[in-house]
């Protein structure tokens, strides 16, 4: 463990070079960030939505770690799904552009910038999500999903783990809190405040103490990669990235997920 946080400081602290650079560039992106019309219905629907996500790491908080199974898999499929669709029914019976809205069409943003804030972020997600196991207490195990996919062979499991990781959480969670949350509090707060209120908000949500301060710095970047690509496209390829880059790490190398 010693080892592998001396070398992931290492990458963090170049990382944190370029990243002095790259994080003022986010801020001047030519092409602009969407223009959303957030008015109060949007403002009280989207609370509701964080609330719930809360709500639910609550009560999952109270749980022993690693409870989960093809079942309860599978209704996490079917949630994310129903959340995606609430969202943009919600949206599109408040008359909103859904594509302006959130930039989603070829504008402003490529694969190799989405590449490029990736490499340069993931080294310090991951050094500070490895201090933060390091320092916790020896209850605190890995996030459920990760036990189970430690604990899961077939790849029926894995598929399912892929498919919620590297698709549905992504797609859900990226259009809610960096789509809605951050762009209602970037209109009525600024950038910086819009930043730490929805990546705190998202760390919380995932319920899992020791991931926190890893979870805090990658949505920070998801976050910037927005505000740089104006499109939300790029902050869920990025998310999808980091997510399914856990998972292989998970299946590969088992014991630096424990």
């Amino acid at each position: 463990m010693l080892l592998q946080i001396s070398l992931l400081l290492l990458a963090s602290l170049v990382s944190l070079v370029f990243l002095r650079r790259a994080v003022p560039l986010a801020f001047t992106n030519p092409c602009g960030f969407p223009d959303a019309r957030w008015a109060w219905p949007e403002k009280v629907f989207t609370a509701g939505l964080v609330l719930f996500f809360l709500a639910m790491a609550a009560a999952s908080a109270g749980r022993p770690e690693g409870r989960i199974d093809m079942g309860s898999l599978g209704a996490s499929l079917v949630l994310y799904f129903a959340l995606v669709l609430l969202v943009v029914g919600f949206l599109v019976f408040r008359n909103f552009n859904i594509r302006g809205a959130f930039g989603l069409g070829a504008r402003g943003w490529s694969w190799a910038l989405i590449a490029g804030w990736l490499l340069m972020f993931l080294p310090l997600v991951y050094f500070v999500q490895s201090l933060s196991y390091a320092i916790s207490t020896p209850e605190q195990g890995p996030q459920a999903i990760v036990d189970f996919l430690l604990k899961s062979s077939g790849w029926q499991a894995r598929a399912a783990v892929f498919g919620i990781a590297v698709f549905a959480a992504p797609v859900t969670e990226e259009l809610i809190f960096r789509g809605c949350l951050y762009g209602i509090l970037r209109k009525s707060n600024g950038r910086i405040p819009a930043i730490v209120i929805s990546s705190v908000l998202f760390a919380l949500i995932h319920g899992h103490l020791p991931s926190l301060p890893g979870l805090l710095v990658l949505a920070a970047g998801l976050a910037l990669i927005y505000e740089r690509c104006g499109s939300l496209w790029a902050p869920i390829s990025m998310h999808a990235a980091f997510n399914g880059l856990t998972i292989i790490s998970a299946i590969l190398w088992p014991d630096l997920a424990k």
